[in-house]
């Protein structure tokens, strides 16, 4: 497995590849990584925190179960500046009543920031946990709302 690092304003991330396919990004916060940098991605992560948003998804390969896969898919496609709640997706998913499930799946994502899991929050509108933190998730959704 290869590995690199992104830096992000939110903190610094080593990137996972097998065979040229990405397969994780795990956030070591302020630590220096000792991988060389990850050129490709970094362009993509500079795009995410720029106002324009993600331009395009490098080519990634994730596992999980199918309620996992089903939801990290449908994660995608909550546009940049909205959020959706855990609820609501359990039920877009042909899950209702698992909005815990839908909780437990947004802290295992493997690909954070590409798959907007911090776009999800609690149904009274707070913003509920974030496997990065909960300042990272208030900040995520403020960068995304400008």
């Amino acid at each position: 497995m290869e590995s690199k690092s992104i830096i992000t304003p939110i903190g610094n991330f080593n990137s996972f590849y097998v065979n040229s396919l990405l397969v994780k990004l795990i956030y070591i916060g302020q630590q220096n990584s000792s991988n060389f940098p990850d050129i490709s991605l970094q362009k993509v992560i500079n795009h995410f925190f720029s106002k324009k948003g993600l331009k395009s998804l490098p080519k990634y390969f994730i596992q999980g179960t199918p309620f996992q896969l089903k939801l990290w898919e449908t994660l995608s496609t909550i546009p940049r500046g909205h959020t959706e709640s855990y609820s609501s997706l359990a039920s877009k998913i042909g899950s209702p009543g698992a909005a815990r499930a839908v909780g437990t799946a947004c802290r295992l994502n493997p690909l954070p920031l590409l798959i907007p899991c911090h776009r999800v929050i609690k149904q009274d509108g707070s913003t509920g946990e974030f496997a990065l933190g909960k300042i990272n998730k208030e900040y995520l959704l403020k960068m995304e709302s400008v």
